[in-house]
């Protein structure tokens, strides 16, 4: 055995990390031994040193890691490939510097490998296809690699192929040249047995994503029609296939809306709530590659839609599509979820990993959504009456939106704004004028953005500016760097409670997601876009977070928050689905009490101004918390002003810091009550102050 490969195996066997340093032999001898190790069983345990030496930028042994590439393409065992891709992906440094090598050592001779190792010419390609999708290689000779597959291939490879077809339809469906030839093979796979039903549900995943990226009524109703027979195909062919089955739930229940098919849309609910149930029973302690494993916020995302959809069905009125695009944008957001992968897997609490989300082109649902979301706001503007939405706001509003709405869709690109001058451009000044006070109204809307902002002075377009900055967070990116994974370690700590199942975890863990996004969103919105703008003559609008200016001026209270927190509930995506009811508006409790239907959860509201530590809020306010879900289910939320001073705190804590999950257990009972707490800062300063 080579020196190199005995002090591999002697620190893995002693459990010590495996480094370079750690290895203890000459940089010679590291060198000339890399080659013949990555071709054998300590393949992996090299791989973990050259991840090190790549992460610490240790430039003495990057040289010695050179070799490990060449070495790797002489592997001959799936399980030692695999897992020592797994370790040098756990470096997106190393994965970068190493990345054509790996690439050219991987693709080399693939059809040979195809022929006579199948499963281990499998996992090269998928190797492969994980560079290229992370953007660690260009993307080429993958794509060579995938359009030169030979026909009648081994079953060993093909029963691996349709998930990475998919994949790569995912992440280069805007590329025709290589995805009309990726839907050309998947069709072909739905003629061979061991590969037919995982290719009908690709073609029907890529269905409804081009259905999700189209710009018409029509175009979406054609695509989703022919995902849904896809789907259902794939679904009567092979009982495990669950997401099928979910899929094809979705397409009947939007595909109702203009049929106002009220039973259809109700019945694709329960579907949806059934699939994913045995789903998660299916999959449970079954192993699949952690890149490609969903992301758990997916699930969310689908238990979001089943909720809108049951209060859609009884609701069902008479421009029933406005429904269907909340419903789709929705969609949206759970087929991110689901798809979204990460091709450079990072251990929890190492650093955020890179997630890559397929590429939906969905400008035309978040315009028609948003759109939507306007005219309710517009005719409730009794919601907004304390940030100054008054009654001519809204009818204005109203009649903005109304404008846009019936604007032909097909002119959705923002021409450049240039010079600013209206004798070239007549929109120029507008555009210019959007651009200063309401750019993420700008980014939704489009085009559209013109006849809204042309209606409304610019303190009116500010407040909209602040619904649309709303609207925007209120979208959960499958691929938000702290949001993201918060929810996936909430959800895991939650579920390991028997009580956490059913319709509680679907309900409770949509309240969950809008509340770190109503965290994110305050930590981040600037006093003017959340408040609106004032005249010269008048103060600033009262901004709960922030320090007072004056001695004199008000300070913030628990009544504050509660009051910004349920109106962010009232404008979301969960806004035709709970009710809503405070207690003691003024001051008091400030409680907010969640309804989705027999079930309720409290969210109590408290300021505090002695510390934000979270054992002495546990401490203080647990208890009281815990004590409104005595009679119902035993989750709960609480939120706590933090008015402890900024100024020499050195800064504020982050999203992942702000908010945890907690449980409470009184003497003598035997469940426990889960508690999600969240902390809003407030007395902040702007970031320049601390510089000064």
């Amino acid at each position: 055995m080579p020196q190199l490969a005995d002090r591999l195996s002697v620190l893995a066997t002693e459990g010590q990390p495996i480094t370079f340093p750690a290895i203890g032999l000459a940089l010679d001898t590291v060198a000339t031994q890399s080659q013949d190790v990555a071709a054998g069983p300590f393949a992996a345990y090299l791989a973990e040193a050259v991840a090190d030496a790549f992460d610490r930028e240790d430039t003495q042994w990057q040289p010695a890691a050179s070799a490990f590439p060449q070495g790797l393409g002489a592997q001959r065992s799936v399980l030692h490939l695999s897992a020592s891709i797994d370790a040098l992906l756990n470096s997106p440094a190393a994965a970068k510097a190493m990345g054509k090598a790996l690439n050219s050592a991987l693709l080399d001779d693939l059809h040979t490998h195809i022929e006579r190792l199948p499963l281990l010419a499998a996992a090269r390609l998928e190797a492969a296809l994980r560079l290229a999708v992370g953007d660690a290689v260009t993307p080429f000779k993958v794509w060579q690699a995938l359009e030169e597959i030979p026909s009648g291939s081994p079953e060993d490879f093909t029963e691996r192929l349709p998930r990475l077809l998919g994949l790569s339809l995912d992440r280069w469906a805007g590329e025709d040249s290589i995805a009309d030839t990726l839907r050309t093979t998947l069709q072909s796979l739905v003629h061979d047995e061991a590969t037919d039903v995982d290719a009908m549900f690709e073609l029907g995943c890529d269905l409804l994503r081009r259905a999700l990226s189209a710009n018409d009524v029509g175009t979406i109703t054609a695509f989703l029609t022919q995902a849904r027979k896809q789907f259902e195909t794939a679904a009567q062919a092979e009982e495990a296939r669950d997401d099928a089955r979910a899929y094809a739930a979705v397409c009947d229940a939007v595909l109702a809306f203009s049929r106002h098919d009220t039973v259809t849309i109700e019945r694709a609910a329960d579907q949806i709530a059934e699939a994913l149930d045995r789903r998660e029973a299916w999959l449970r302690c079954t192993h699949e590659a952690a890149w490609l494993q969903p992301r758990r916020s997916a699930e969310i995302a689908w238990h979001r839609l089943i909720l809108q959809l049951r209060a859609a069905a009884r609701a069902l009125h008479e421009d029933a599509w406005l429904d269907a695009w909340q419903a789709l944008d929705t969609v949206v957001s759970a087929y991110r979820a689901a798809r979204t992968v990460c091709p450079f897997v990072k251990e929890a609490g190492q650093g955020i990993s890179r997630l890559v989300q397929p590429a939906i082109e969905d400008r035309f649902l978040q315009q028609q959504a948003f759109l939507a979301q306007l005219r309710r706001a517009a005719e409730e503007s009794d919601q907004h009456a304390v940030h100054g939405f008054d009654t001519e706001t809204a009818a204005a509003l109203l009649n903005a939106v109304e404008a846009a709405a019936h604007r032909e869709s097909g002119t959705d690109a923002i021409p450049a704004a240039g010079d600013g001058s209206d004798d070239d451009d007549p929109d120029g000044g507008q555009i210019s004028r959007l651009q200063r006070h309401a750019p993420t109204l700008l980014l939704l809307l489009g085009e559209r953005a013109l006849s809204v902002g042309s209606a409304l002075d610019d303190g009116q377009l500010r407040l909209v500016e602040g619904l649309a900055y709303d609207s925007d967070v209120a979208r959960l990116e499958a691929t938000d760097p702290l949001v993201v994974p918060q929810l996936d370690k909430i959800m895991t700590e939650l579920s390991r409670q028997p009580a956490f199942v059913g319709e509680t975890r679907r309900t409770f863990l949509a309240l969950v997601e809008q509340t770190l996004l109503f965290l994110k969103s305050r930590a981040n919105m600037t006093r003017t876009n959340l408040l609106g703008k004032t005249k010269k003559e008048e103060p600033p609008p009262f901004d709960y977070r922030r320090k007072p200016e004056k001695a004199t001026d008000r300070k913030a209270v628990e009544a504050d928050l509660q009051r910004d927190y349920h109106q962010w509930l009232q404008k979301g995506p969960l806004h035709s689905v709970v009710l809503v009811e405070t207690e003691d508006d003024a001051m008091g409790r400030a409680d907010v009490m969640v309804h989705f239907g027999s079930l309720r959860y409290l969210t109590e509201v408290k300021q505090n101004s002695t510390s934000n530590d979270r054992t002495y809020l546990e401490s203080r306010y647990l208890t009281q918390t815990t004590e409104y879900s005595n009679t119902n289910a035993p989750y709960s939320q609480l939120l706590v002003l933090d008015l402890t001073p900024k100024t020499g705190s050195q800064g504020n804590l982050r999203l992942d810091e702000a908010s945890w999950t907690t449980t409470h257990r009184p003497h003598g009972a035997t469940t426990d009550r889960a508690v999600v707490t969240g902390i809003v800062a407030g007395n902040r300063v702007t970031p320049s102050v601390y510089s000064r």
